[in-house]
C-alpha cells in the first residue's frame, strides 16, 4: 500500500519515494516502496508529457479526450498507464458525447458532415455525438473554442428503504397517493383554515423527465401538465415531483421541462418556463457537475434572470452530505504548497494538513467508488491563467484517473475525474502545475474523505453550490416526513435517528444525514469581476447563507422507483408547493414578502438561528400564511 509523508513543514524537498511512502510510523519494505514510486512517477510523467506536447487543436480539447485518443494510438503510452481509464465513453460506433463551445452555429453542420449527431444547438454551444476520429478536425476550426466530454448531471433522489417500501405495500390501497409532507408541514389543515389551494398560480418543474405522466394522470394523481414543446425528457423524477406539488397545492396549474438535454438547454428552459409558459414558481432538482461554486455561471445566471423578473425559484440543496454529520466528501481552502516535491514531475502538490505535518493526498471511502471528483479554484470562469491538475491514485501508487486541462487565460478553473467503480484504497491529489496560489474546492460527489492508514481525513462544510446557491433562489434541505432513511450512506455508518415521527414537524425533527450543507463562499460576480479585487483567498470574496430552508422527503408517490421518495429532490417541490399556497392566499405578495414569511415562521433546527445544514429551518404552511398576513376563512 502506498503511504504518504507527514514531515515537518521546513523539510527539504524529497523524492517521490519519501513524499508518498514515508509515514513517520511503519515504513513499507524498499522493494514495495520502489515499485510504487516508479508507478507514480511513470504515470504522472506520462500524462504531463502529453500535456507538454499538445497540438493547437488538442489545446482546445479536454485532457480526457486527448488521453483517450492517444492511448488508442500509442501502445507504449498505454504500457506506462496500464490501469488508467480516461472516463470517456466511446460507443461501439466510435463516437463520444461532447459539448462544443463555439462562436458560430455553422459548427452544427460541420458535426453532421463529420458523421456526428447534434443533440442540442444554441448560438454558443453544441451538444453532439461526435466520432472520436473527427475530434481534431472539429477542434481545429477557428470558430470552436473548446471541446469536452458532455457535462454530467445528477438529480438528488435517494433509493428508498426496502422496509418502508414493504410497509407501504402492506397498507390498504388508497384511491390516490398523498405525500406525508402534506400533513407534516401542516398543509392539509392550512388549506381549510385559510381557504387556499394554489388557485391562480402556475408551478413548473425541471427534472429528468415525465415518462409516466399519462399513467399518473389516468390514476387521478395529476391533472393536465403544460410540457414545454419538445422538452418531455426521459425518466420519471419529474412526474414524482409534480405529484408532490399537486398533493399540497391541488388547484395550482402545472408545467414541466427537462433539465437533462444539456447545461445550455437547462438554462434556456429556465428562461422559457417564465417567458413562454408564464410560470410564477419554478422548482428543479438537477445539478451539473461543472457549475462553479465561486461564481454564478450559465444556469445560475438563468435563475438570476427569472428571479429578477419576479419568479420564485426553488432548487435542491443536494445529497452530498454535510460536515456536521461527517458525511461529506468536500474540502475547500487556500492552496497550501507542500514542502515536498514529486521527483521528475512538474508542479507543486497541495498539502491538506494545516498543521506542521504534510499530507499530500485525501483518501476516499469505499462508498466513493464510481463517483465523480471535481476541482475548482478561485479564478474567473472562462479566464483562468493558473493551471491546477487533479490525480486519482490506487493503493499501489498507479494513476488510475486524472484531469490535466491547460489553463492559460481563456479556460475554466475546473477539472473532473471519476473514481473507478471497483477496487479500494483510492486517494486524490491536487497539483498546481503553474501559476499563483488560489482558493480551491475539491468535491467527491456523494462520496467521502476518510482516514486511511497514516492518512487523516480532511473535509469542510460548504458543498452546496451552483444555481441552488444563487442569491435569490431557495436552496432546500431535506428532513423525513414519515419513517427515517435507514439505509447507511457508507458501510459502518451509525443508523439515522429513528424519530419519533409524529406526522408533523417539530423542533425535535431530524434532518437527513445526506443533505448537503453550506455556507457558499463566492469570489466573483456573474460577469467575472472580482468581489474583492486583489484578494481571492479565504479572507476575500463573500458568503451566502445556503441552504435557505428545509422541507419534507421520504414521502409517498404513485411513481415506480419513488415509493417512497427520498432526497432533496423531494424536499424542493414541497417548498415550491407551499409557496404556491402563500401566493394564492395573497396574489399581490412580492418575492421578498414570500421569503420573509417562509423564513420567519420556520421551525428552527440545529444550532439557534441559521445553520449550515438546515438553513433557517423547517417551513410550515399555516405559520407562513399567518406571517404573510393571510386571514383565516
Amino acid at each position: 500500500m502506498v503511504r504518504f509523508s507527514r514531515v515537518a513543514a521546513h523539510a527539504v524537498p524529497l523524492t517521490v519515494g519519501a513524499l508518498l511512502l514515508s509515514t513517520g510510523v511503519a515504513v513499507a519494505q524498499p522493494s514495495t516502496v520502489d515499485a510504487a514510486t516508479a508507478r507514480t512517477e511513470a504515470g504522472i510523467s506520462a500524462l504531463q508529457s502529453i500535456k507538454k506536447s499538445l497540438t493547437p487543436a488538442e489545446r482546445k480539447q479536454s485532457s480526457q479526450l486527448v488521453v483517450e485518443k492517444r492511448l488508442r494510438a500509442d501502445h507504449s503510452l498505454a504500457a506506462k498507464l496500464p490501469e488508467y481509464r480516461s472516463g470517456v465513453g466511446v460507443s461501439g460506433a466510435g463516437t463520444v458525447s461532447v459539448d462544443i463551445a463555439t462562436r458560430d452555429q455553422a459548427v452544427a453542420n460541420a458535426v453532421k458532415a463529420a458523421g456526428g449527431t447534434v443533440r442540442y444547438a444554441a448560438p454558443d454551444a453544441v451538444r453532439a455525438e461526435l466520432p472520436l476520429s473527427a475530434l481534431d478536425a472539429i477542434s481545429g476550426r477557428a470558430d470552436v473554442t473548446e471541446v469536452k466530454p458532455a457535462a454530467q448531471a445528477t438529480t438528488w433522489s435517494e433509493p428508498g428503504n426496502r422496509d418502508l417500501r414493504q410497509a407501504l405495500a402492506a397498507k390498504a390501497p388508497a384511491a390516490t397517493q398523498v405525500s406525508e409532507g402534506d400533513k407534516a408541514h401542516g398543509t392539509d389543515t392550512a388549506r381549510t383554515t385559510y381557504g387556499v389551494s394554489g388557485s391562480g398560480v402556475k408551478v413548473c418543474v425541471l427534472s429528468d423527465g415525465v415518462d409516466s405522466l399519462a399513467k399518473s394522470q389516468t390514476a387521478g394523481e395529476l391533472p393536465t401538465v403544460d410540457v414545454l414543446s419538445g422538452q418531455k425528457g426521459s425518466g420519471d423524477e419529474g412526474t414524482a415531483m409534480l405529484e408532490i406539488v399537486h398533493d399540497l397545492a391541488p388547484n395550482a396549474t402545472l408545467g414541466f421541462a427537462t433539465a437533462f438535454t444539456s447545461e445550455a438547454s437547462f438554462a434556456a428552459n429556465i428562461r422559457a418556463l417564465r417567458t413562454t409558459s408564464h410560470c410564477q414558481i419554478i422548482v428543479d432538482d438537477v445539478s451539473y457537475f461543472d457549475e462553479s461554486p465561486f461564481q454564478d455561471t450559465q444556469v445560475a445566471q438563468a435563475v438570476n434572470d427569472v428571479t429578477a423578473a419576479g419568479v420564485l425559484y426553488f432548487s435542491s440543496a443536494g445529497n452530498s452530505g454535510n460536515a456536521t454529520d461527517g458525511t461529506s466528501g468536500y474540502y475547500e481552502g487556500d492552496f497550501r504548497a507542500s514542502s515536498t516535491r514529486i521527483s521528475g514531475v512538474t508542479g507543486t502538490p497541495h498539502d491538506f494538513d494545516p498543521s506542521a505535518t504534510t499530507q499530500n493526498f485525501d483518501a476516499l471511502s469505499a462508498g466513493s467508488l464510481g463517483k465523480p471528483v471535481t476541482l475548482f479554484w478561485s479564478d474567473p470562469w472562462g479566464r483562468s491563467a493558473n493551471d491546477y491538475d487533479l490525480f486519482i491514485l490506487n493503493s499501489a501508487g498507479s494513476v488510475v484517473a486524472s484531469s490535466e486541462n491547460g489553463q492559460s487565460g481563456s479556460q475554466n478553473p475546473y477539472e473532473i475525474a471519476n473514481v473507478p467503480a471497483t477496487g479500494s484504497g483510492y486517494k486524490v491529489a491536487v497539483v498546481k502545475y503553474s501559476g499563483a496560489d488560489r482558493f480551491i474546492a475539491l468535491n467527491v460527489i456523494r462520496g467521502r474523505f476518510v482516514a486511511s492508514g497514516s492518512l487523516k481525513a480532511f473535509s469542510t462544510n460548504g458543498v452546496t453550490n451552483g444555481h441552488s446557491a444563487a442569491a435569490s433562489a431557495f436552496s432546500v434541505a431535506a428532513a423525513p416526513a414519515a419513517g427515517a432513511f435507514t439505509r447507511p450512506l457508507e458501510t459502518g455508518d451509525p443508523a439515522n435517528p429513528a424519530g419519533p415521527y409524529p406526522g408533523v414537524f417539530t423542533a425535535s425533527s431530524k434532518w437527513e444525514r445526506f443533505s448537503s450543507d453550506g455556507k457558499r463562499h463566492l469570489f466573483y460576480n456573474a460577469d467575472g469581476t472580482a468581489i474583492t479585487a486583489g484578494n481571492v483567498s479565504s479572507t476575500g470574496g463573500t458568503t451566502r447563507n445556503k441552504p435557505d430552508i428545509t422541507a419534507a422527503d421520504g414521502v409517498s408517490t404513485s411513481v415506480t422507483g419513488f415509493q417512497p421518495f427520498f432526497g432533496t429532490s423531494a424536499a424542493a417541490p414541497h417548498a415550491a408547493a407551499i409557496a404556491a399556497l402563500l401566493l394564492s392566499g395573497k396574489p399581490t405578495a412580492t418575492p421578498a414578502q414570500i421569503r420573509s414569511a417562509l423564513v420567519s415562521s420556520a421551525i428552527d433546527l440545529g444550532t439557534p438561528g441559521f445553520d449550515t445544514v438546515t438553513g433557517n429551518g423547517l417551513i410550515m404552511t399555516g405559520p407562513a400564511l399567518a406571517a404573510l398576513g393571510v386571514q383565516p376563512k
